[in-house]
Formats: structure tokens, C-alpha cells, sequence
């Protein structure tokens, strides 16, 4: 499934799956950040698949058990790398270690590193990872350079919950266009900003272009209660409203739009409400 596509996306989506512990270093280093990468079984296979925004980068990879280590020689050698990452956890484990600090993060944790500092990466288990690279401002991380959803005095509940939520739209949603480049932006931003001190305002890259008064006023509502859940679906859609999947794609086409391209605009509207009033 895309990350994104589409005129949001600086680099059109990139796929590379391989047996070579060097290939996929190199795929890395193209679509993250260039790592020293050890396996710590005999075999070793290996995939990502990466795209780029306009100032945020996300990468979806799976590895078998391995070690990956940022060195200070390649800290001092690359200067023009995403400086942020964020992970996100959904099968197997991982093991940070950085600046005297460590965490551990299991199936559905989220964590956020800095890679202008030395850093290693154990990864075991049925490994996969969600990692969305972005910028950040020099006030950014202070003493916080490893952070993760467990430091609860640093990463408020309100913030980390929209951003599970956009990162489960990226991974999620097969249909994601033109609005995945849009998530990526916003959820850089966020990350960014759960770092700081969340005094800077925030300028999120989308707005409203469906005319929603063209749509019964009871389904919208049934979608706004529906937004949360990642499974939802226009099938799951139609089956609320009782109608066929015909009938609701005809419905929307009214609007220029289709069921997805709506859920995907109003999760972005209400992620916008929140994250100004809530963040």
C-alpha cells in the first residue's frame, strides 16, 4: 500500500526488498539516514518502501533480527539528513540506545530520536516499522534527545493519539493521494512539535475543498463518529447507511469527491481542531 503519491511527493514511492545486508544499508541511506547495519541471524531479508513530501520523509520496513548503529564518523559526515525520526512500532521489537538513554518499544509504541547524535538499533522478533523523518527547530529536543509515548511529561496524550491516527491513515488508507503528502506534513509538524515546548503555532498543509453541505447532514455526522476507526472503510460505509456501494459513490460524485477522499478530509479537519485547541 502507498505512503503517498502524487504531485505532494518530492520523490515518486520507492520499493526495494533484498537478501543483502548492503543493498538494503544503501536503501536506507537513500530514503533515511546511512546506518552501519549488522544481522544477528544467518539469514537475512529485508524490505522498505519510502517516499518523500515536501519536507518530511516516510519509510515502511520490515528486517529480519539486526543491528543498526549511527556512528559518530557518520554523524560527523552527514549533514543533510532529515535530522528527526519518529517510529512507530507495529509488529516485533526495538531496542534504542542514545545519549546515556534507552527504551524499549513494542507493538504499537512510538518513539522519537535525533540522528545528529550517535545511536544504536536492536530489532528482533517479526520486525516492522512505520519511520516518518522530518526537521526540527534548534529548541527542538534540549535534554531530551530519546523520548518515547512512556514519557508522559513530554508527549501530551491529545497529540501522540492524532498522530496514531495519522500514521494509521498512511499505512492504512490504499486510496491515499494527493492527502498523503498532506498527513506527512501535518504529522511532521506535530512530532516536531510534541518535542518542543508547543509554543510555536502551527502551520498545517490542508484545508477543506469539499463542499460538505452537499451531503446529508446525518451521514456526515456518522462519519464524524466513525473517524477514529482505522478499519473504516466506503464498504463499511455503504453498510452504515444502508445503501449499496453503487449508490454511495453516486452520492459523493455529486460532491467531486469519493467516500474515502471525504473520511481522509474530515480526519484532517478535525486533527486541525484539536491539535489548535488541544496542543
Amino acid at each position: 500500500q502507498p505512503l503517498c503519491a502524487g504531485a505532494d511527493c518530492v520523490s515518486p514511492l520507492s520499493h526495494v526488498t533484498t537478501n543483502d545486508v548492503g543493498t538494503f544499508a544503501n536503501a536506507l541511506e537513500t530514503s533515511l539516514a546511512r546506518l552501519d547495519m549488522t544481522p544477528t541471524t544467518k539469514s537475512f531479508n529485508a524490505g522498505i518502501t519510502s517516499c518523500r513530501a515536501a519536507s518530511a520523509s516516510s519509510a515502511l520496513l520490515h528486517v529480519s533480527p539486526a543491528m543498526a548503529e549511527r556512528t559518530g564518523d557518520i554523524v560527523d559526515d552527514r549533514s543533510n539528513e532529515d535530522i528527526c525520526k519518529l517510529v512507530w512500532q507495529i509488529g516485533g521489537r526495538s531496542d534504542i540506545e542514545q545519549a546515556g538513554r534507552s527504551v524499549t518499544l513494542q507493538q504499537g509504541d512510538i518513539g522519537l530520536y535525533d540522528i545528529s547524535t550517535p545511536y544504536k538499533f536492536r530489532v528482533s522478533g517479526d520486525f516492522k516499522l512505520l519511520i516518518l523523518g522530518f526537521s526540527r527547530s534548534s529548541q527542538a529536543f534540549s535534554d531530551r534527545v530519546l523520548v518515547s509515548e512512556s514519557d508522559g511529561h513530554i508527549l501530551s496524550s491529545t497529540g501522540m493519539n492524532a498522530l496514531k491516527s495519522m500514521l494509521m491513515t498512511l499505512l492504512n488508507d490504499p486510496d491515499t493521494t494527493d492527502e498523503g503528502g498532506h498527513i506527512m506534513e501535518c504529522a511532521s509538524q506535530l512530532a516536531s512539535r510534541l518535542l518542543t515546548e508547543r509554543s510555536a503555532p502551527m502551520d498545517l498543509p490542508f484545508k477543506m475543498d469539499i463542499d460538505m453541505g452537499k451531503l446529508p447532514a446525518a451521514w456526515h455526522q456518522k462519519i464524524l463518529s466513525l473517524q477514529t476507526d482505522p478499519d473504516l472503510t466506503p464498504d463499511k460505509l455503504a453498510h452504515e447507511f444502508g445503501v449499496s456501494r453503487r449508490s454511495l459513490y453516486n452520492s459523493f460524485a455529486v460532491m467531486g469527491a469519493t467516500p474515502a477522499a471525504y473520511i481522509r478530509s474530515v480526519r484532517l479537519q478535525s486533527w486541525r481542531k484539536m491539535l489548535e485547541s488541544n496542543t
